[in-house]
């Protein structure tokens, strides 16, 4: 219930087109369109996604709708900021351990107060570097682009069109391929094999 309040308090702020990735975003779509929320969710166009660290963890099919590397208009968008943030908090735990509830309380509040100041007082440095860095990266990557399409005869139709064979393809398979079955076999085996020498 409480990702789906934290939805629900997110389409109120944000409004229209707005993007959460979440561990389980895949899954998660499904929860919020048979919920409550979902008929709200989908007249504004929330678009679910899996962030980039745990995206590589699930299936090639699910990848290719859940995450963000292809998801227009996500850019470089890695959908792990909590990530970043909690990390930053792990000193935390030791420095907190053997202090009373208030200080323990007095720490975290004072942690995260000074991460706002910090970030707010970086922020528009933040904001030119990435401005840069994505204008820099539009410049080299459509050349790059060019080049390859010019070489291989290439359209960006047909980028669209590769993926949704992927799609298509990865949608026929019923059962994993054999090469594949037999190396994850042959991996349990050595597994075994080492275990019982």
């Amino acid at each position: 219930k409480y990702p789906l309040a934290i939805i629900d308090h997110l389409l109120t702020v944000y409004g229209q087109n707005g993007a959460c990735a979440y561990d389980i975003g895949c899954a998660f779509a499904k929860t919020i369109a048979s919920s409550t929320l979902g008929e709200r969710a989908s007249s504004l166009n929330l678009r679910m996604m899996v962030g980039a660290f745990h995206g590589h963890a699930h299936i090639r099919r699910c990848q290719l709708d859940w995450h963000p590397m292809y998801i227009e208009g996500t850019g470089h968008t890695e959908g792990e900021g909590c990530k970043h943030i909690f990390s930053s908090s792990n000193e935390l735990a030791r420095s907190t351990r053997h202090a009373n509830p208030f200080h323990r309380h007095q720490s975290i509040e004072q942690h995260f107060a000074f991460w706002d100041d910090d970030k707010y007082a970086a922020l528009s440095i933040f904001l030119r570097n990435h401005y840069r860095e994505a204008l820099a990266d539009i410049r080299n990557l459509t050349a790059e682009l060019a080049a390859i399409q010019d070489a291989l005869n290439l359209t960006d139709a047909d980028f669209i069109h590769f993926q949704a064979q992927e799609r298509e393809y990865l949608d026929g398979l019923k059962q994993t391929p054999v090469k594949d079955h037999l190396s994850i076999r042959y991996i349990g085996v050595l597994d075994e094999l080492v275990k019982h020498q």
